[in-house]
C-alpha cells in the first residue's frame, strides 16, 4: 500500500505540472516544502522533489533515479537493460544487467539470479549457507557449520566439511589438506608431497623439489623453505621474538627482538632499510624506496613513485602520487577533519580536479570542469567518492549548496526554500513564498509577490501589472500603444 500510494502521488503531481521549457519561471513549479518541480525540454532533464529532499524523482535523457531517502534509491535505464537499487545504503543492494541480477546484503548475503532459464542462481549467506554451481563439478550447497561442499571459495579449489571444526577438508590444486578438530590436527597429501600438523606443538610437510615447512612450538620456530622450483629460493628461520629472518638472492630481512630492530637488502628493487624500532625511526635508501621517518615529529618516505610526509603524526599529512600522464597530490590535518585534493591527467580535454573538505562543515569539488560546494559535510570528508553515501543519505543534510561552470549556475538554500539560477544572461530565483524573479532575453522580465498577488512583467511586448491572482492587468507601452500613437498623428 505504501508503495503503491507513493506512486500515485509521484503521477498526480506530474499530471498536475504542465512544464515549459527555458529557465523561467514556467519551467519551474514550486509549493515549499511539498513540491519542487523543474524541468528543461532543451536539455532533456527533469526532476521532482516531495518533502524537501526525502523523495526525489531524476530524469536526464535515458537515465531514470528515483529515491526514497534515507530507505531507498533507483537507477535504471530507459529501456530497463540496466536497474541498480540500494536499501538503507549500504545495508543491501540490487543490481540487474540482461546477464546478472545480483543481490547482497551487508557484504554477508549474496544471491545471484539467473539471467536465462538455463543457468542456475547462487546463494549464500555468509557463514551460513552456501549454494551454487560448478561449470565443471556441478551443484554446491553447504550449511555451516553441519556440512556440505563448496567449490572455489576462499582460495580453494573444494571445501567439504562435517559438523566443522570436527572434520573439514580443502583442497587446491594437486594439494589435499584434511583436518581433524581444526585447526589443532592436520593431514596434507599431495603428489610428491606429505605433511602433518598437530597445532601448536609440531608441524611438518614437505613438496619434493618445492618446499620444505618445519613448525615447533607455534609461533616460536619456523623453519621454512620455499619456491625451491624457482630461480628466488626463500629461507625463513624464526625464534619469536628474537630472530626472524628471510633470505634469498633477491631479498634478505633480518628482524632482532621484534619489533624493535629490523634490515632488509631488496636487490631487486635496489634499496635498503633500517628500522628501531618499527615504526618510530626508519631510515630506507635507494633507487625504488627512500624514508627518513621519526615519528610522532616528522615522516618523509618514497615508494616507487608515491610520496608521504607526516608532520606531527597525526597532524598533518601530504601524499603524492606521479605516473606518466597522470598527478595527485593530497593533504590532510587529523586525517579526515581538512582534506585539500588536486588531481590532474595529461591527456588532450581532461580537466583538473579538486576536493577540500571540512568535517562536519563543508566539501567543496571540481570535477570535469564544474565546482560544487555543499553544507553541511557529515560523511563525505570521510567517505569521499562513495555515489551511494551522496544518493541516499547527503541531501538529507545539505542545508545549502551551489553549482556552477563559467556563467552559469545553480545554488539551494534549506532545499530550495531559496533558490537561484543562472545560464548566460538568463537568472531566475525564488525565495518562497514572498519573491520570485526571471530574467529571459527572448521574453523579458517577470516579477512575483506571494506567487501572483502582485506579478509585473516587461518584455518586447510592452509591461504588464497583474493583481489578486487575475488573468487579466494593466497592460502599457506595447506595440499596440506605439501603433495608437501613430495613428493619432
Amino acid at each position: 500500500m505504501l508503495r503503491t500510494g507513493c506512486l500515485v502521488l509521484v503521477l498526480s503531481v506530474f499530471v498536475i505540472l504542465k512544464p515549459t521549457s527555458g529557465l523561467a519561471m514556467e519551467g519551474v513549479f514550486t509549493l515549499w516544502p511539498l513540491v519542487d518541480y523543474r524541468t528543461s525540454e532543451k536539455e532533456g532533464y527533469a526532476s521532482l522533489n516531495i518533502l524537501g529532499p526525502l523523495i526525489n524523482v531524476d530524469r536526464m535523457g535515458p537515465e531514470r533515479e528515483l529515491a526514497l531517502r534515507p530507505l531507498y534509491s533507483r537507477r535504471w535505464l530507459d529501456p530497463g537493460d540496466y536497474v541498480s537499487s540500494e536499501f538503507l545504503y549500504p545495508v543491501a543492494s540490487k543490481k540487474k544487467t540482461s546477464d546478472q541480477s545480483l543481490f547482497q546484503g551487508l557484504r554477508l548475503l549474496n544471491w545471484d539470479f539467473p539471467a536465462h532459464e538455463e543457468e542456475e542462481e547462487e546463494f549464500q549467506l555468509f557463514p551460513f549457507i552456501f549454494s551454487g554451481t560448478d561449470e565443471e563439478k556441478g551443484r554446491y550447497f553447504a550449511f555451516f557449520p553441519f556440512g556440505g561442499k563448496i567449490y572455489n571459495l576462499f582460495g580453494r579449489d573444494e571445501i567439504r566439511f562435517t559438523l566443522f571444526p570436527l572434520y573439514a577438508v580443502t583442497q587446491k590444486k594437486d594439494t589435499t589438506v584434511t583436518n581433524v578438530l581444526w585447526p589443532f590436527f592436520a593431514r596434507i597429501r599431495g603428489e610428491n608431497e606429505r605433511g602433518f600438523k598437530a597445532w601448536p606443538l609440531y608441524g611438518h610437510s614437505r613438496k619434493e623439489g618445492v618446499y620444505d615447512k618445519t613448525m615447533f612450538l607455534w609461533p616460536i620456530f619456523f623453519r621454512y623453505d620455499l619456491g625451491l622450483d624457482t630461480a628466488n629460493p626463500l629461507q625463513r628461520r624464526t625464534v619469536f621474538p628474537f630472530y626472524l629472518s628471510d633470505e634469498s638472492p633477491n631479498y634478505s630481512s633480518r628482524i632482532y627482538l621484534w619489533p624493535f630492530f629490523r634490515h632488509i637488502e631488496d636487490r631487486q628493487k635496489d634499496y635498503e632499510l633500517w628500522e628501531f624500532p618499527w615504526p618510530i625511526f626508519r631510515i630506507a635508501r635507494g633507487s625504488y624506496r627512500e624514508a627518513t621517518t621519526f615519528l610522532p615529529f616528522y615522516a618523509n618516505e618514497r615508494l616507487g613513485k608515491e610520496k608521504k610526509r607526516w608532520y606531527l603524526w597525526p597532524l598533518y599529512k601530504i601524499e603524492e602520487r606521479q605516473a606518466d600522464g597522470y598527478e595527485r597530490r593530497r593533504s590532510r590535518v587529523l586525517f579526515f577533519l581538512y582534506s585539500n585534493m588536486e588531481e590532474r591527467l595529461y591527456i588532450q580535454g581532461a580537466e583538473p580536479k579538486k576536493r577540500v573538505a571540512l568535517w562536519p562543515l563543508f566539501t567543496y569539488e571540481r570535477i570535469d570542469g564544474i565546482s560544487h560546494f555543499y553544507t553541511l559535510s557529515l560523511l563525505e570528508p570521510i567517505l569521499p567518492e562513495q555515489d551511494g553515501i551522496r544518493r541516499n543519505w547527503a541531501p538529507l543534510w545539505w542545508i545549502y549548496q551551489k553549482q556552477w561552470k563559467g556563467s552559469d549556475s545553480a545554488e539551494s538554500l534549506l532545499w530550495n526554500l531559496y533558490w537561484r539560477q543562472k545560464r548566460g544572461e538568463d537568472l531566475a530565483w525564488e525565495l518562497f513564498p514572498l519573491f520570485s524573479y526571471s530574467r529571459e532575453q527572448s521574453k523579458g522580465k517577470d516579477f512575483r509577490f506571494i506567487k501572483g498577488l502582485l506579478r509585473y512583467r516587461s518584455g518586447p511586448q510592452g509591461k504588464t501589472l497583474n493583481l489578486l491572482y487575475l488573468p487579466w492587468g494593466i497592460h502599457w507601452g506595447g506595440p499596440e500603444s506605439a501603433i495608437a500613437e501613430d495613428d493619432s498623428q
